[in-house]
This record gives C-alpha cells, structure tokens and sequence, in this order.
C-alpha cells in the first residue's frame, strides 16, 4: 500500500539523517586510499570490482570528510515496517537504537556497470548481517497473535545482495555529478535467525515457543517480511552513495 510505504520511508529518513552531515561540497576528489579505475581499462568493470572490495574496508570506520559514519556497526536511530493486512503475516514493527553489524565483512563478487545509462548492477556476499535493536511489535504470524517489547537480533545468514544502482547526471559549477535516484537490493539469505525478548510480556513458553515458530518457519517469514527489509536497506545504501558520488565528480569517480 502507497500509505504503508510513505509511513515506512518517514521513520527511516528521521532514524539515518546523520549520515548527511554537513554542507554538500563541490568537486571533492576520492580519498587518496581509494583505487581508482579508468574507463580506458579493458578490465574496467574487474578493476572497479577490486576497487570497491576496497573501498568497503575503508568505510568501516566511516569517512569523515564525506559525512559517513562508521559503516560497522551502522547505527540508526529508528526505523518502521507495517505489512500488507491481507498477507498471512501482518504485523507492525517499530525499531529503536538499530546497530547494523558485518555489512563491511561483504564481498563483490560480480560488477557490471552501462556508464552511458548510468546503471551499476553488482552482486555481493556477506557471511552474515545483524540487525540488533530495541523492538515493540504486534500482529499474527501464521495466524498466531503475536505482541512483545524488548530487545531483537535478526541475523541473515550466508547472505547474497544483489545491488542496483540508477543515476542520473546533474551539473553544478560547470561539473557533473551522478546523482543515484534509484538503488534496489534484493536478498536472498540461505538462512535467517529471529530472537525477540519478552514475547507475551515476558512469558518465558509463549515466548520461546514463538521464537521456535519464526525460526522454524524462517523462509515463510522473511518471504513476507523480504520487501520491506530490501526497501528500507535500499534507502540507506542509497544514502551512503549519494555521500560520494554527490561530492565527487563523475570524471574523478570514473576517469577517463
């Protein structure tokens, strides 16, 4: 639902808008750490694969002078999910004081990129990705009611993220930047974990007994739960990169 996913996408902008710290400043160079590909390479697309790998590591401590914080953990303020009323799960999860682990352990393993349209696709691996934070939650799942508060640990293991990036060119003081309108990830973990604390407020049975009912129906789950998770990891990689790719010129970024 449209109103759904501007109600998603209002939580997430107050919970990550540190990542834009500070004025936008034109015509920054690459940090002189960073590999650079010229398009003249015959292996560009391998090259910029490497390039990246490398640059991943680097962002672990986050990049000061482009406005990113540390990237492992992310931290996020607050972030929001509301599903479809008609799926067989629905609930209403609200997320506090989110640390996002290990997105820094990923690993290109495919880059491909049409300059001309502005497209960058790419494929990673990740041996796992952690999302920990405070949780409230109510809903079914399976047709079971579920409600609890605490702290949560969703962890999405032996990941592949396949990535999308679509820009577009904008020019400013005779420069030209490319803006990424558009980033699309798609997960497809080989398993996912689910811990909630304090089901049922506190009911130590139910509890752990809906804990086993997630995990052992883990696929069924995150089937459901899959878009919002994409859109919403979507929205932060988005930001990141428009951290650089806003700052840095697009003949600096890819030279000729």
């Amino acid at each position: 639902m449209v109103t759904d996913r501007r109600w998603r996408i209002l939580h997430l902008t107050l919970g990550i808008c540190f990542l834009t710290v500070g004025p936008a400043v034109e015509g920054k160079d690459l940090p002189s750490n960073f590999e650079k590909c010229h398009r003249s390479d015959t292996q560009f697309d391998r090259c910029l694969r490497n390039a990246v790998n490398g640059a991943i590591r680097l962002l672990k401590d986050g990049l000061p002078e482009f406005g990113i914080l540390p990237l492992d953990p992310l931290a996020v303020d607050a972030l929001s999910f509301e599903q479809n009323p008609s799926s067989p799960i629905t609930l209403r999860q609200h997320f506090t004081g989110v640390l996002l682990s290990h997105l820094t352990d990923s690993t290109i393993v495919k880059y491909r990129t049409d300059l001309k349209k502005l497209i960058i696709k790419a494929e990673a691996v990740t041996p796992r990705v952690q999302f920990v934070g405070n949780y409230t939650m109510n809903g079914r799942i399976l047709l079971l009611p579920i409600t609890g508060k605490g702290l949560a640990n969703i962890t999405l293991h032996r990941l592949k993220t396949y990535h999308e990036l679509i820009g577009e060119l904008v020019e400013r003081n005779g420069e030209q930047f490319m803006h990424i309108r558009k980033y699309i990830v798609h997960f497809e973990p080989k398993l996912v974990t689910f811990q909630f604390e304090n089901l049922f407020n506190g009911d130590p049975n139910l509890g752990r007994t809906m804990n086993q009912v997630l995990n052992d129906n883990w696929e069924v789950v995150f089937g459901e739960l899959r878009n919002s998770y994409e859109e919403t990891f979507g929205y932060i990689f988005k930001k990141i990169s428009n951290q650089i790719f806003l700052k840095v010129p697009m003949n600096k970024v890819f030279p000729e």
